[in-house]
């Protein structure tokens, strides 16, 4: 009885054990699937916002997206035209290089020095707006042939004054290759030096007595600033000292001022001549005037005679003609007409012109 009891016990046991497992089994299969149509909910709702957030990010992004992509298109094309400037300044740069080359080499030639100082010289006229043959003369000869200045420049009051081109540039150019300081400063100074011996071998040829020209002066034209401003700095005196044996050197700067002035100086010289024309112009258009006055006169006295036989002619027409025509139409021997119209005395007023002019 107490073994059927205790086996009851246990089976009921084991019953209520199943009923747990079963019930917790089914619990958790529940769980398990709301867990899953949660994840599967929540995985809808994360993929529907992040696809929202991607296109509101997209949204953003894409305008910037733009704006970048023009910006590399841009920043190509400034590449790109910068390699083709790069590249046609590179051609310039050599271009200019090996022209310069060619300069330096050519100018180390005395004789090629002094034709590039010429045309340096020709360059300067023109830039001042002077004509050859008109303003200036070029490689015209002096006192028999024994003098040639490079230039002779016309001046007002039938004057003229010598250019002469100087390229004393030698130690200049060997300054500008020395490869130390010391040998640069050697070759500036001898070229200081070259130039104020140029100077004093072209104050001794005296241009300035060969041409008609009260400018005791001829001028020494050096064909760039830079070569004048080096030697000043080695012989600061080299101007003053110039200008004592009678040269005054002028660089393009300098010697474009001076024929501006020059240049002025025929404009009022000009207009000086024109005025004094004028003045001529204006005189005896005063005397012929003055003769037209005189004709008036004449016309007027001529007029005034006439009026006054006119007037007589009147007179005797009024005072003896017509009453004759009177009386005899009066007689009864002719039809008779009365003079509707008979002529009068004239009435000239003549201006005294010339007598008022002459008396102002």
């Amino acid at each position: 009885m107490l073994g059927n009891n205790l086996s009851m016990l246990i089976l009921v046991l084991i019953i209520c054990i199943f009923l747990l497992l079963v019930t917790i089994y089914i619990y958790n299969k529940r769980e398990l699937q709301f867990l899953k149509e949660r994840i599967k909910y929540n995985k809808e709702i994360d993929s529907n916002e992040q696809e929202a957030r991607e296109k509101r990010i997209s949204s953003l992004i894409e305008p910037l997206t733009n704006e970048l992509q023009k910006l590399q298109n841009n920043v190509n094309y400034i590449e790109k035209n910068r390699q083709e400037s790069y590249g046609r300044l590179s051609e310039q740069v050599n271009l200019l290089s090996n022209e310069t080359r060619q300069l330096e080499r050519a100018l180390k030639s005395p004789t090629l020095r002094g034709k590039w100082g010429e045309v340096q010289l020709q360059r300067v006229l023109e830039l001042s707006g002077m004509i050859e043959h008109v303003d200036f003369e070029k490689q015209k000869s002096l006192s028999d042939g024994l003098l040639k200045p490079d230039v002779i420049v016309n001046i007002p009051g039938n004057r003229s004054i010598a250019i002469d081109a100087k390229t004393p540039l030698e130690y200049f150019m060997e300054a500008s290759e020395a490869t130390t300081e010391e040998q640069k400063e050697e070759k500036l100074a001898k070229h200081a030096k070259n130039i104020k011996q140029t100077v004093q071998r072209l104050g001794q040829k005296e241009y300035q007595n060969a041409v008609d020209s009260n400018l005791d002066f001829v001028i020494m034209f050096l064909p760039g600033d830079h070569f004048f401003s080096a030697a000043l700095k080695y012989d600061p005196n080299l101007f003053e000292d110039a200008f004592k044996n009678k040269v005054l050197i002028c660089t393009p700067a300098t010697l474009i001022a001076l024929l501006k002035g020059i240049s002025f100086n025929w404009q009022q010289e000009k207009l000086s001549k024109n005025i004094h024309e004028v003045s001529l112009h204006a005189q005896e258009l005063q005397t012929r005037i003055i003769k037209f006055f005189e004709y008036l006169n004449g016309i007027k006295s001529g007029l005034e005679t006439a009026g006054s036989q006119y007037d007589k002619a009147v007179g005797s027409i009024q005072t003896r003609v017509i009453p004759q025509i009177e009386k005899i139409a009066k007689l009864g021997t002719m039809d008779e007409k009365k003079i509707k119209v008979s002529p009068s005395k004239t009435d000239l007023k003549l201006r005294e012109v010339s007598r008022k002019i002459n008396k102002k």
